[in-house]
């Protein structure tokens, strides 16, 4: 039986470099997480007793958009953790983050084939956040430039849903400008071979379950990422391609940020509820609740 949670988590740190806090954010609490020679900041919110949902921030940071997304699903029963990996605070800074996150070893300079070492780190906050709410399984959402993390969180045990929102990484500029060229890239993803084979087997054995996401416009998720995902996971994953080919936001780009910018955006225009963001986020709820509510988790 799940013991009842603290009501508040420790921070983990292993030298006082680690000490560190970020800027206050109204709702959060926020605590230090280290492992290995990794250490940031976490933000937490939600009901202890709900289930556990980390969110992984996409490229501009934990901006607005995220904030929404964020407390959407804890309006919808869900606790989540939200680690501080980049960028700014409530500011999108994208184009500076992405040249940043190009030279840095954490994220494996976003190389294609190779999981990030932050995933290591990630894996371990999954277990610390965990422990310290009675052993509950635990649901992983990365986007854009994380989207591929969600493959790698797999190997944990505690992760019983995970979810590849819009994965783009690693870019192909070519597709992005064009709409045509960079036949690899397209294809690829930042993640190890021997990661997507290690998920294939919790999938295979019906121990987790992987949704993927993107938008039918994105030129910076091709399609050809969630077919790789669909050749690589026959097994425990959902496919799911929102909107026409055609479309265009609020803002007359293509749409991308599944459930945060293009939400928001939808939310603005007082858009009908068949708006494909409006689809993506219920059915984003009706996976998670699945696995993290229903009888498999129980």
């Amino acid at each position: 039986m799940p013991t009842a949670p603290p009501e508040a988590l420790p921070d983990v740190r292993e030298t006082d470099v680690h000490d560190r806090r970020g800027p206050p954010l109204e709702g959060f609490s926020q605590f230090s997480f280290a492992a290995g020679d990794i250490a940031h900041v976490v933000y937490h919110t939600g009901k202890r007793s709900d289930p556990v949902v980390l969110v992984l921030h996409e490229l501009p940071g934990i901006a607005p958009g995220l904030l929404n997304f964020a407390g959407r699903l804890v309006a919808d029963g869900f606790q989540v953790y939200l680690p501080w990996m980049f960028g700014a605070v409530q500011r999108r800074t994208p184009l500076r983050n992405f040249a940043r996150l190009c030279i840095s070893r954490e994220f494996a300079n976003l190389r294609a084939g190779v999981s990030a070492p932050v995933t290591l780190w990630l894996r371990a906050l999954v277990s610390h956040v965990s422990r310290h709410n009675g052993d509950r399984p635990v649901g992983a959402i990365g986007m854009c430039v994380t989207g591929g993390f969600a493959i790698p969180l797999l190997l944990d045990p505690r992760v019983a849903v995970a979810v590849a929102a819009q994965p783009s990484i690693p870019v192909s500029l070519a597709w992005f400008a064009l709409g045509r060229g960079g036949e690899t890239r397209r294809s690829a993803l930042n993640v190890s071979q021997a990661d997507i084979d290690a998920a294939r087997v919790r999938l295979d054995a019906g121990d987790a379950q992987l949704l993927a996401v993107r938008c039918a416009a994105d030129r910076m998720c091709p399609p050809r990422k969630l077919q790789r995902l669909e050749a690589e996971f026959p097994v425990g994953l959902t496919l799911r391609t929102y909107g026409k080919a055609s479309d265009r936001n609020a803002l007359g780009a293509r749409p991308h940020a599944t459930y945060t910018k293009e939400y928001r955006l939808a939310d603005a225009a007082q858009v009908p509820a068949d708006h494909p963001a409006r689809q993506a986020y219920a059915e984003l709820l009706a996976f998670l609740r699945q696995g993290l509510v229903g009888p498999a988790s129980r």
